[in-house]
């Protein structure tokens, strides 16, 4: 009968073989560090930016999977009480109180961490630090949208039948938007009916429902749609690359969120997922990270806002606090009902 294999150790297996001519077996799995990301720019930026910054101050090299927050949660839940799937978990304030709660992720050991200290107090999290904020609002394509939008009320408008696109519940992208329309709208965390109500008036207007973020950029360039719901970061990394995109702010005030980093409990290389949660919070990768087409917004108190997160987002980490931001524990009593009621009444 057939041994099974888990995607960790045939990542691990396939790079002692690519290197076993020239090194002892074992070597690259001793030195390999797993971590998760999110799609998008942020598995761009983190292989272009964070990966050789933490291979250079390491000495070890890192394989880095990208997948939703939400995924996360599951491989880690189904793995409990074994080796963990990887070492290092990046997750939205949602799933990281969701993972906190069901004791996926060790507390933070700041004295391992010598970068932890220069972030500003707000990001300063007990299991792990907030290493960007994310802002959404409303991306469209400038060829074909001749006035800009200025709420999600424009998404409503007749000239966009059939040219609107959202992404599902499973990304915080689609949720937030969820919870902002159930805000206006008169609803609280506790009660989304207002929402779904109001989403189902969009239906006419809606081209497609993205699953993730990777799928969601692809509806912008393939012209599939020409306005719609989208991360700050994940429009203009769209933008700099020459797709006709532009990213505006709602006048209803910008849903936001921390998105966090942390050591999984149970990590087979926790020195090392140390190391790279502490790279990632190096003034001189958050300064990098902050440059087009990335623009992320920087968490540490040694980088200024600067470029576009300067004139777009906020010149200060007070101008952040102005955002919108919702219960997340509240949020997770829910989440799993509203993304049942999402993928049934919504979902096209």
């Amino acid at each position: 009968m057939p041994f099974p294999i888990s995607r960790r150790h045939l990542l691990a297996g396939s790079a002692a073989l690519a290197g076993m001519s020239a090194l002892p077996r074992g070597v690259f799995a001793a030195d390999e560090l797993v971590a998760a990301t999110f799609g998008g720019t942020w598995a761009n930026v983190q292989k272009e930016i964070l990966a050789p910054y933490f291979s250079k101050k390491s000495g070890a090299t890192v394989v880095q999977s990208p997948m939703l927050a939400t995924a996360q949660i599951a491989k880690l839940t189904a793995a409990k009480g074994g080796p963990a799937p990887f070492d290092v978990a990046m997750l939205d304030e949602g799933p990281a109180l969701e993972a906190i709660d069901a004791g996926l992720i060790a507390k933070y050991d700041a004295a391992k961490s010598p970068n932890f200290a220069g972030l500003y107090p707000q990001f300063q999290g007990e299991y792990g630090p907030a290493i960007t904020m994310q802002a959404i609002g409303i991306a469209y394509n400038p060829k074909t949208v001749k006035t800009p939008p200025t709420s999600w009320a424009d998404l409503w408008k007749p000239e966009y039948k059939g040219r609107v696109g959202i992404t599902s519940l499973a990304s915080t992208l689609g949720l937030a938007f969820l919870l902002d329309i159930n805000r206006l709208e008169g609803g609280t965390e506790a009660d989304m009916t207002p929402a779904f109500k109001k989403l189902k008036t969009l239906l006419p207007n809606l081209a497609a429902v993205s699953a993730n973020f990777g799928a969601h950029g692809a509806l912008f360039r393939q012209n599939e749609i020409d306005i719609g719901v989208q991360n700050f970061n994940f429009a203009e990394e769209l933008k700099a690359k020459g797709v006709p995109i532009e990213f505006v702010r709602v006048s209803t005030g910008t849903p936001a969120w921390k998105t966090t980093m942390h050591v999984v409990k149970g990590a087979l290389k926790p020195d090392l997922a140390y190391a790279y949660v502490d790279s990632q919070l190096a003034p001189d990768v958050q300064a990098a990270m902050q440059k087009t087409p990335w623009n992320v917004v920087p968490t540490s108190t040694k980088v200024p806002y600067e470029g576009i997160v300067a004139s777009k987002i906020a010149k200060t980490p007070d101008d952040l606090k102005k955002m919108v931001f919702f219960d997340w524990k509240k949020v997770n009593q829910g989440r799993a009902a509203w993304t049942q009621q999402f993928n049934r009444e919504i979902r096209v």
